[in-house]
């Protein structure tokens, strides 16, 4: 039962936290976290050893837990490993061909980027073009990747939600245009085309953020 509880507490906490509820810096009071879940503070305290594990939560000497900063650096390594996993795998999406999923993202891209042509306001999320990731992944058929994949998401997730209120209609166009770059050398059998498309992606939307970071600083 307390494992029951740990994880329900591990999720709820890594929920807020990646939505931003808990902002980064936001101080986690292990009593008032058990008192509003209903659990003692042992599931409390073994869900926040997890996330600092995860590395969503710092646990400082005499103040406690507190969420974790986005530095540059997490969002320099996170975009490091994306670029190891995913432009490999556009390649080999490339080998292996669209399917019926790429070809959805790829329709879809195409209608989205006709209406971020003819807007002129913020974008206040990154929105469904952000799952066009995944789709190449799954392509490739191979669960193994997806599970290592899918440890990164959440450090991916946050960082985009921490950054959409800066995603103007700019760098959303960007974003579809490289998208469908990147499903249009896929769909024409294009290897090598696919994956410097993805790195060309990945390295833009990298430097995008570092901008913002150096920016938010001064």
């Amino acid at each position: 039962m307390s494992g029951n509880k740990k994880t329900r507490t591990y999720d709820i906490l890594k929920k807020r936290i990646i939505a931003l509820e808990l902002p980064p810096g936001f101080p986690i009071n292990e009593a008032d976290v058990a008192q509003e879940l209903g659990v003692s503070k042992t599931p409390v305290r073994e869900a926040l050893r997890q996330l600092e594990s995860d590395g969503f939560v710092e646990n400082v000497p005499a103040r406690g837990s507190t969420v974790s900063h986005i530095t540059s650096q997490e969002v320099n390594d996170v975009f490091q490993i994306r670029e190891i996993l995913e432009s490999g795998a556009a390649r080999r999406a490339a080998l292996f061909g669209a399917n019926e999923e790429l070809l959805r993202e790829l329709e879809e891209d195409r209608r989205l980027l006709e209406t971020a042509e003819m807007s002129t306001t913020l974008v206040d999320e990154w929105g469904s073009p952000e799952d066009v990731h995944l789709s190449i992944l799954r392509s490739l058929q191979n669960q193994t990747l997806l599970d290592i994949y899918s440890g990164l998401v959440d450090r991916i997730t946050r960082i985009r939600n921490f950054y959409s209120r800066h995603l103007a209609t700019r760098r959303y166009h960007d974003i579809l245009v490289e998208h469908t770059a990147i499903l249009d050398a896929i769909c024409a059998h294009d290897a090598d085309l696919a994956e410097r498309m993805m790195q060309r992606h990945l390295h833009n939307a990298n430097i995008f953020l570092s901008d913002l970071n150096t920016a938010e600083r001064k």
